[in-house]
């Protein structure tokens, strides 16, 4: 080997060394957080999309039951340390028609880890003045708060938000606020911005309705007095959008007796879970709900005495 080519191997060696021991991107800054917060799919001729608004963390004490039942859930489900990690999704539906919003997420009512809703809608290149209607399963502030800015006005400015009239009758009563316990006050927050911000636009239902052809009310009344799932329906295609039927997915599924501390009615909630559950099944229809790990679609089977989830995959098209 000619000294030249030694010497150039040696220093090919070293060069390569040097290569390995640096970080390429060692400059690179963190990115912080997630950009990815919405997922859209085809569901017959409509378009589905799910909206990410955040998530917030539950006491393991807001499962209600028996508790060595509620203990093997939570650890066959991989959720035996607490808080449980929870996420808040919206739902955003387009008929071609219409474009309506299902539950509209927490703002910043929540704390910071919600309120990116309408960060996520500029993702998708949609103004809020251009959502026609926001259907709200019920009036608890993780899916009503998002539809009023900080100031008290609209963020849907040229919407009409429509809720179950049983939601409406007892949230914006004043006499039911007034005889509520101090430590459950706070509850009637979001039903008195939200009727404040939109005035005659806020308008009532029966439980049960049809709202919008391929939308229609399903009667979920136990976790609030007219709680409401919406069904979308588009040819054959189905999805049962449950609203606050289940709040832990891992629990409630194999478990659906086991109940939530915000339940107003315990029995009814129950009850009415599972015949949702069952109907999802016979029907072999999609379900979505708020608080199912984003983007929170997919189909129940039995398994045992309970159910099992099957997350929907992804869909790009």
């Amino acid at each position: 080997m000619t000294e030249s080519r030694r010497q150039f191997l040696s220093q090919l060696i070293a060069a390569g060394s040097a290569c390995a021991a640096t970080p390429l991107f060692a400059a690179a800054p963190l990115a912080a957080g997630m950009g990815l917060s919405v997922h859209r799919m085809k569901l017959g001729s409509f378009e589905v999309t799910t909206v990410l608004d955040g998530f917030i963390e539950l006491p393991t004490a807001v499962l209600q039951g028996d508790a060595d039942v509620i203990k093997r859930a939570m650890e066959a489900g991989g959720l035996a340390a607490a808080p449980i990690r929870t996420a808040v999704n919206c739902f955003l539906v387009n008929t071609g028609a219409k474009l309506v919003m299902i539950d509209c997420g927490g703002a910043k009512m929540l704390g910071p880890t919600a309120g990116r809703m309408p960060q996520a809608l500029a993702q998708l290149g949609i103004s809020p003045d251009q959502v026609d209607e926001v259907y709200v399963t019920h009036m608890h502030g993780d899916h009503l708060h998002g539809a009023v800015t900080p100031e008290g006005g609209k963020v849907f400015p040229n919407a009409v938000v429509r809720i179950a009239k049983e939601d409406v009758a007892y949230w914006g009563s004043p006499a039911v606020e007034a005889a509520a316990p101090e430590n459950q006050k706070g509850r009637f927050i979001a039903a008195k911005r939200a009727m404040a911000a939109y005035g005659d636009r806020l308008q009532t239902f029966e439980l049960g309705s049809e709202l919008t052809p391929g939308i229609r009310s399903v009667p979920a009344v136990g976790h609030t007095p007219g709680h409401s799932c919406y069904l979308v329906t588009s040819g054959t295609a189905k999805l049962l959008l449950l609203g606050d039927t289940m709040h832990v997915g891992p629990v409630q599924f194999a478990r659906p007796e086991i109940t939530v501390m915000f339940d107003f009615r315990q029995d009814d909630a129950r009850k009415r879970r599972q015949e949702l559950f069952e109907m999802a099944v016979n029907e072999d229809m999609l379900i979505g709900a708020v608080h199912l790990p984003f983007p929170a679609i997919g189909r129940l089977r039995k398994r045992d005495a309970g159910y099992a989830y099957e997350a929907l995959p992804w869909q790009m098209y």
